[in-house]
């Protein structure tokens, strides 16, 4: 590792700083009431350990354990066969270098944040062999398996790792029933996590670095599992930021002392009660330095969320879930979006839709291009009274070519963007920015809601069909026998409304079929479930029926945003959603042709019902 080559070197606001900032007040916590025999019958003692273990967790994310009853010379054996390994020639050391294949073993070209790391390290696991998912695709549900690869010397360096381990993972364990019984929880509420843990153990090496200014050990960055128990050498060199300030503060090494630092997992369990801390790791231009991290991680299988007890109902999750389960509609106020963002595209869509016909039709859409303008649509085969105007978020937006199942074909569908108003297209992409921040803060939440993980569905719309709406309805002399859209459900995931203050959205009650007028309420989005993520939750929500009124003296206006998948998206129910007493209700289908199918079927009056979600159910 001789010369820092510019794979190590960091962005410049990423770079250390040499000069040390060392704080008073890291927690330092004595186990000596849970771990020895003569505190064992004193409770007052244990509930303040807990005590003081909850304020680490909650202020810091990260504390320091003493008297934790790791022996200590299982720790120095372990560091003596460490710097035995990495005493090795490079081309012994890479005998057992680890690949995509087998993620354990040496390896000495990580990176963290794209930026190649100070070090090399030795990973192994806690069981000898670890099952894993064969990929991250949520698709994907193969398995594999990690098998620990050990050196020939030294020889010593197996049994070593293994007795070390074991004492740690006592230790972890400890830990893990004081941070639950600190949350309130019983103190084995999350063992059952790690029958099948798929704990990881790593031996650290940092060389000396001679631009200790330009590099780190480790780039900035969070541990993904539940807890960290780290050991270091006397040389130092841990940093971590400090959430009051921002500040890096160095951890300065406590003999015979293990570090604790809060993972991901543990911020998901938690419901953010305790969040994970970021840190890194400095290098010297002098000496090199050891660590050994204990990577508490959880079963592969585990589906990772926000326990039960730690949810009330000032959760937005939980109060997100209720509306789904209940209505499949509800609003949202409070949500971040600018009321000028939704101002500016009022006032354009207004501009726009009082243009003469002749100027509207300019841009009208048709079979090639499904964007633009339109103003003879029908729903369930009669004609809405309203006109449209419709962009994509994706511009172009990749589709298929047909709706039929044998044409492999793609087309791309390009917004139409009009003379008049010069600013209307600005206008609707501004807001649409903002808006699809929303829709995707909405699907974390209803994630979460299903208790899966909070970027559970964002994968799907990584090159995603999201189609946005301008909606006039012009009086209509006869309202008693027309409608603005007639009853249907939205084929998407999800449906950001904005409405003005005409009102005229109804929406089918589940309780009793009757229809109820959703009144306007000032500055709030109508949210509505649409059939993808009907199928998508496999019928845990339901998308709901809706239509939309017309009067005979005001006009009205709306924005709904589409949130939709990419057109390649094979819609199901979810695996972790599914299982023998809750079998899939639906069959797999495409999302693309799906929309395609849907979309074409605007043109024209069809003889047979438009495709339904229905179609596919089992």
């Amino acid at each position: 590792m001789g010369e820092v080559d510019p794979a190590f070197i960091q962005d410049p606001q990423h770079r250390p700083k040499l000069s040390v900032t060392e704080a008073e007040g890291i927690p330092s916590i004595d186990l000596s009431p849970v771990t020895s025999q003569d505190y064992i019958s004193d409770p007052k003692a244990i509930e303040g350990v807990v005590k003081e273990i909850g304020n680490a967790c909650k202020e810091w994310g990260f504390f320091q354990v003493i008297n934790h009853g790791v022996p200590l010379e299982k720790l120095q054996r372990i560091q003596a066969a460490a710097r035995k390994f990495f005493d090795q020639p490079l081309e012994d050391k890479r005998k057992i270098r680890r690949d995509e294949r087998n993620a354990l073993g040496y390896f000495d070209t990580e990176s963290t944040k794209n930026v190649r790391d100070w070090k090399e390290v030795f990973d192994f696991t806690m069981e000898e062999t670890t099952l894993v998912p064969a990929s991250p695709d949520p698709e994907d549900k193969e398995e594999a398996t990690w098998t620990n690869q050990w050196p020939e010397y030294p020889v010593e360096l197996r049994e070593v790792c293994e007795e070390h381990s074991r004492e740690v993972e006592k230790l972890a364990l400890k830990l893990l029933g004081l941070v639950a019984r600190s949350l309130g929880l019983p103190e084995h509420r999350f063992n059952s996590y790690f029958k099948d843990q798929s704990t990881r153990i790593r031996l650290n090496n940092y060389p000396p670095c001679p631009s200790p200014q330009l590099a780190l050990g480790v780039g900035h960055h969070k541990d993904g599992g539940a807890l960290t128990v780290l050991a270091q050498d006397e040389v130092g060199g841990l940093e971590v930021k400090r959430k009051t300030d921002g500040e890096w503060i160095r951890v300065k090494p406590t003999p015979n002392a293990y570090i604790i630092n809060v993972g991901d997992v543990m911020q998901v369990w938690s419901n953010d009660r305790y969040e994970s801390v970021e840190h890194r790791v400095m290098v010297n231009a002098e000496k090199e330095r050891f660590s050994i991290p204990f990577f508490f991680n959880p079963a592969h299988y585990t589906l990772v969320k926000p326990v039960d007890e730690l949810i009330d109902e000032q959760n937005p999750a939980k109060e997100v879930g209720s509306a789904c389960k209940e209505w499949g509609f509800f609003q949202v106020i409070n949500h971040g979006v600018s009321l000028d963002k939704l101002q500016k595209i009022e006032a354009a869509a207004k501009k726009f839709f009082a243009l003469p016909l002749e100027d509207k039709r300019k841009i009208r859409r048709d079979l090639n291009n499904v964007l633009g303008y339109f103003d003879t649509e029908n729903t369930k085969n009669i004609r809405d009274w309203k006109e449209v105007f419709d962009f994509d978020v994706e511009d172009p937006t990749l589709v298929p070519a047909s709706p039929d199942p044998e044409v492999d074909k793609e087309t791309e569908w390009t917004n139409q963007w009009p003379e008049h108003p010069p600013e209307m297209r600005e206008a609707c992409q501004e807001y649409a920015g903002e808006v699809e921040k929303l829709a995707l803060k909405l699907m974390g939440l209803i994630a979460l809601s299903l208790g899966l993980p909070e970027d559970r569905f964002k994968g799907y719309f990584k090159d995603q069909t999201t189609r946005i709406r301008l909606n006039h309805y012009p009086p209509c002399p006869s309202p008693e026998l027309a409608l603005g859209v007639g009853r249907h459900k939205d084929g998407g995931a999800l449906t950001v409304l904005a409405q003005d203050d005409v009102g005229g959205l109804e929406v089918k009650r589940k309780t009793d079929g009757e229809w109820v007028r959703v009144n306007p309420t000032p500055n709030a989005y109508i949210i509505n479930l649409g059939d993808t993520l009907q199928v998508w939750s496999n019928e845990r929500y339901e998308s709901t029926e809706h239509r939309v009124m017309v009067n005979s003296k005001k006009e009205r206006f709306s924005i709904p945003y589409f949130l939709e998948p990419s057109h390649y998206t094979v819609t199901r129910p979810l695996e972790e959603l599914i299982n023998e007493q809750n079998p899939a209700k639906y069959r797999p289908y495409s999302w693309g042709k799906f929309m395609t199918h849907r979309k074409l079927s605007n043109f024209k009056k069809l003889n047979v019902e438009n495709i339904q979600i229905h179609h596919f159910r089992i």
